[in-house]
């Protein structure tokens, strides 16, 4: 993880978001919903993250609705921009570029941050092994 921090780090001056993320912005909602189905049920990292927090809520023996806070919460963060656009309207459709434009300057940020909450995490593990 530490390695990952610093690949990260150092290659933030030159990261450049995927090129098929750039055909989203002008994506149909059917391609939207069908590459989103895609990504969320083939995507390496989400697969590895949801079984990492199922096999941790079983060996802790954690009760059925800890699941279901994971399931909620991942399904609120990927419906977020689409629930600014249904409550916010046009002010949402004009903050959003935004948002991305931000988000593809500053990825570097986002992932250190992850990378430093798994760090957390196993400092916490290991802490209280």
């Amino acid at each position: 993880l530490c390695a990952a921090a610093f690949f990260v780090f150092h290659r933030r001056k030159t990261a450049e978001p995927p090129k098929w993320m750039g055909g989203l912005q002008t994506a149909t909602p059917k391609l939207s919903f069908k590459l989103g189905l895609l990504l969320l049920g083939v995507f390496p990292t989400d697969i590895l993250t949801s079984a990492a927090v199922g096999f941790h809520l079983a060996r802790e023996g954690a009760p059925w609705y800890y699941y279901l806070t994971f399931v909620l919460v991942t399904v609120f963060l990927i419906a977020l921009p689409g629930l600014l656009v249904l409550v916010m309207g046009q002010r949402a459709v004009r903050a959003l570029p935004a948002v991305r434009d931000w988000m593809n300057a500053n990825s570097w940020i986002v992932s250190e941050a992850v990378i430093a909450l798994f760090i957390g995490l196993q400092v916490n593990t290991l802490v209280s092994s």
